[in-house]
């Protein structure tokens, strides 16, 4: 089995990455790092040219995973488009990747924040099918 991460550049995406990866290393199991694109439709431009973006994202997952000690594991990107709904897109990606574990970062929260998660990471919670593993920057 795999371990899934969602690709995020935020502080969240990144410590989740780096955690993923560590627990990926430790278990000796693949790394997948999912990313939810715009379709073309909402993009607006029919020659967006994905291959340059589809780069500009793997030098950036390469660069947080160095930066996090383990840039020698290995990792795979894949994607998905959504039209609208990208956290129900997020849901069907992992469940078509086989993952046996899915990573998420999130924001340090008050008493009423921990109470009221935020709406995507309470939508996955609920809806995928695989355990999930939330993760906090540390202090």
């Amino acid at each position: 089995m795999a371990i899934a991460v969602a690709y995020s550049d935020s502080p969240e995406g990144r410590v989740a990455m780096v955690f993923a990866a560590r627990e990926a290393m430790q278990r000796r199991e693949q790394l997948l790092v999912l990313q939810i694109v715009d379709d073309e439709a909402e993009a607006g431009a029919i020659d967006s040219a994905p291959e340059s973006e589809e780069a500009a994202v793997r030098a950036a997952v390469q660069a947080v995973l160095d930066s996090g000690g383990v840039g020698g594991s290995p990792w795979e990107l894949r994607t998905g488009e959504h039209s609208g709904d990208r956290v129900g897109a997020l849901v069907d990606l992992i469940a078509a990747s086989g993952a046996g574990l899915f990573v998420v970062g999130s924001r340090r929260m008050s008493a009423i924040g921990k109470f009221l998660l935020e709406r995507s990471l309470q939508r996955l919670l609920l809806e995928v099918d695989v355990p999930i593993l939330v993760v906090k920057e540390p202090q």
